[in-house]
C-alpha cells in the first residue's frame, strides 16, 4: 500500500514539479527573481555572484537548489504564506523520495 502511494505522489508531484520548472526555466525573469528575493540570504549579492544561473535553464536549476535545501533555509523566508510553504515542502519530499527510491530500487 505505501509502495502505491509513494509511487502515485511520485508521479502526480513529478509533473507538477517539472511544470513549475519548465515555468522558472522559460517563464518571466520575475518569476526566479521573487524566490531568490525570498529565500537569499543576501539577494543582491546572490545575485550578482550567480547571475549565469538567473537565466535561461540555469534558473530551473536555482528553483531545483531552493527545493532541495529549503527545509534549512525555511527561516529566511520573506513570503510567509502557507501556501508557498506547503509548496516548498511538497517539493522537498519529493526529492527526498526519488533519492530514496533511487538507492533502495
Amino acid at each position: 500500500m505505501l509502495e502505491i502511494f509513494i509511487g502515485w505522489y511520485g508521479l502526480i508531484w513529478g509533473l507538477i514539479y517539472f511544470y513549475y520548472l519548465v515555468i522558472y526555466s522559460l517563464g518571466d525573469k520575475e518569476n526566479i527573481n521573487q524566490l531568490v528575493e525570498d529565500l537569499a540570504k543576501d539577494p543582491e549579492n546572490f545575485k550578482k555572484k550567480h547571475y549565469i544561473s538567473m537565466v535561461s535553464i540555469g534558473a530551473g536549476g536555482l528553483f531545483s537548489y531552493f527545493c532541495f535545501v529549503y527545509p534549512f533555509i525555511r527561516h529566511r523566508r520573506k513570503n510567509k504564506k502557507i501556501t508557498f510553504d506547503l509548496f516548498m515542502w511538497l517539493n522537498w519530499i519529493f526529492f527526498i523520495m526519488v533519492i530514496l527510491v533511487y538507492i533502495y530500487a
